[in-house]
């Protein structure tokens, strides 16, 4: 079964790349990358660095007890790189793994620190989304293969933060003792422990509400900072138009098509809803496929490089380390 949800998921990533280089004229394609400012990227990685220095910080204070600063940066570095490189987001398990076996934190504490960084990152796409329809005048609406993918993801964002935040209330009214019943369960001792953990670290932050602040305010800043580099990233790609309005349009309908169409690296969906709507915005598809392209190179490339780098210094093997932590 895994198998063939990989090969459908490789078909549908296939299906998407060719949709988005099908019909461009090579050389005027070729030209568009010749006349991007490669010297760009040096400013745009600093500022994906910045962010990504902001999420190991967040993630470092959603610990009940916060591991050092080196530690936390390590494992979200190896994490994404994990993320990138593995489909059906296995790479989530890499981080609590690695904090449990390198500072001895246990698995539930870091389950919840993730589960709430990811709910704060899907409320920041809602927001971006809100943002877009509201205060950007937009032609048409946005699809990609007859699909609407601002609204699809705009409806699947708000069903994770209010269906999240649900669960996490009812983690907090259930209370480990509510689960003394898997005692009697094959493999329900392992189980209920691993939710006991998991209760503690979200009863923990509901009781540090400068803290849940605190996290909101990085997710804030760290999304505010992936947008400056998508700026960055159409300034330094002539013909296009660079304002904040279409930064915010294209990274927004970016992160929607990865969110509808996950594949391994986000490689297709990505480019699909970039180009789409950067052509919305009036760009032609000779100049908005070339950069697609270098947009989500430039990201997989910092990602994969800087998670690369900490796998060799910490002397890890990358497949191992998610078999490890699926089976953790």
């Amino acid at each position: 079964m895994a198998r063939v949800r990989l090969v459908a998921v490789l078909v549908l990533t296939l299906v998407c790349l060719v949709w988005v280089l099908w019909g461009i004229k090579f050389d005027e394609a070729m030209a568009g990358v010749g006349r991007f400012r490669w010297g760009m990227l040096v400013p745009i990685w600093l500022t994906y660095l910045l962010a990504h220095a902001l999420r190991a910080q967040r993630f470092r204070i959603l610990l009940p007890q916060p591991i050092d600063y080196a530690a936390s940066f390590s494992a979200l570095t190896i994490g994404y790189l994990a993320l990138h490189v593995f489909p059906f987001r296995l790479g989530e398990l890499v981080r609590p793994y690695l904090v449990r076996e390198q500072r001895g934190v246990p698995l539930g504490d870091s389950l919840a620190a993730v589960v709430f960084e990811r709910l704060l990152d899907v409320l920041m796409l809602l927001g971006m989304i809100l943002g877009t329809t509201w205060f950007v005048e937009l032609p048409t609406p946005l699809e990609v293969g007859g699909m609407d993918v601002l609204g699809l993801a705009r409806r699947g964002a708000a069903v994770l933060v209010i269906g999240g935040t649900l669960a996490l209330a009812a983690v907090l009214a259930m209370g480990p003792g509510s689960l003394g019943f898997l005692e009697r369960v094959p493999l329900g001792r392992p189980v209920r422990a691993l939710f006991e953990r998991f209760h503690a670290a979200v009863a923990a932050l509901a009781a540090r509400p400068a803290v849940a602040l605190q996290a909101f305010l990085l997710s804030v800043a760290i999304w505010a900072l992936t947008l400056v580099a998508v700026r960055l990233q159409l300034l330094a790609s002539p013909g296009l138009p660079s304002g904040m309005d279409t930064a915010l349009v294209t990274w927004t309908a970016t992160l929607s098509g990865m969110t509808v169409l996950p594949t391994p690296g986000f490689f297709g969906g990505f480019e699909a809803a970039c180009v789409t709507a950067l052509q919305m915005l009036g760009a032609t598809r000779e100049l908005a496929a070339p950069f697609a392209i270098i947009l989500h190179l430039t990201q997989f490339v910092f990602t994969v490089g800087l998670g690369v780098i900490f796998l060799l210094r910490e002397g890890l093997d990358l497949r191992q380390v998610v078999a490890r932590s699926r089976s953790a």
